[in-house]
C-alpha cells in the first residue's frame, strides 16, 4: 500500500512538471515502474 501511495505522488509530482517537458513524465513514471516491478520480484 505505501509503494501506491509513492507512486501517486510521483505522477502528482510529474503532472505538476510536465510544463517543464513531457519527457520528464515518461522518465518519472517508467523510473517507478521499474521499481514496483523489482518491488514484485523481491517479494516472490
Amino acid at each position: 500500500m505505501i509503494s501506491l501511495n509513492l507512486v501517486l505522488a510521483g505522477l502528482r509530482l510529474g503532472l505538476k512538471n510536465r510544463q517543464v517537458g513531457e519527457k520528464w513524465v515518461y522518465d518519472d513514471c517508467s523510473y517507478l515502474c521499474k521499481g514496483l516491478i523489482k518491488n514484485k520480484i523481491a517479494r516472490v
